[in-house]
């Protein structure tokens, strides 16, 4: 029941979202990337993760890295100011009240350090803890420092999955039409292991 669930939300949030995606990408290439990384970041509940593996099986690799780092950083970037300028009201719902009281309670646990870990570590709601970030007394110049140095080997992850699955198709629209279970299951691992992370920092 619950996998059926899970496998209708991501059907229906990434069939749309993948298709504007394919579109920016096709349309400018690499920028669409750089864009399309934004506008996840903005809309939490878009997975980053399914945007980085379609970049890494349409592009070659370092170009996917590249784009596709700068744009989390960017995306992070309009997420700090935003929840810096509106405040919390805006940013629960935006990204949801649990993910923000596990981002608070990430901070509380690792302070100055809670951006840069966050990053570093995989399956930390990224966009999470960007909204949080502003929320808090970091620096903008200490945020910006640690996200730019996590975003890229966050990005070079999820860009080599979806090298990994374009080795058995050719092209955007083959992988992701014949590699969705692969997809599925990587999204699924993702919610479970986020969610695990939340209840066991938040506890």
């Amino acid at each position: 029941m619950v996998v059926g669930q899970l496998h209708g939300y991501f059907v229906l949030v990434t069939g749309t979202v993948y298709n504007f995606i394919i579109f920016l990408m096709q349309t400018i290439g690499p920028v669409g990337l750089f864009i399309a990384m934004i506008i996840q970041a903005v809309v939490a509940p878009i997975p980053s993760e399914l945007v980085l593996m379609i970049a890494g099986a349409a592009f070659p690799l370092w170009i996917a890295i590249l784009f596709g780092g700068l744009g989390e950083v960017a995306g992070a970037v309009v997420s700090f100011h935003i929840s810096l300028k509106f405040g919390r009201p805006l940013v629960e719902k935006l990204v949801g009240k649990t993910s923000l009281r596990f981002a608070d309670a990430w901070f509380k646990r690792y302070g100055g350090w809670a951006v840069l870990i966050g990053r570093l570590v995989p399956f930390i709601p990224f966009d999470a803890i960007s909204y949080a970030a502003g929320l808090t007394k970091i620096s903008f110049r200490d945020f910006i420092v640690a996200t730019t140095i996590g975003a890229f080997p966050r990005a070079a992850f999820y860009c080599f999955l979806g090298t990994v699955v374009s080795t058995q198709v050719e092209g955007m629209e083959g992988m992701f039409s014949n590699a969705m279970l692969l997809l599925i299951a990587v999204i699924v691992l993702v919610f479970v292991a986020e969610n695990l992370i939340k209840k066991r920092v938040v506890e």
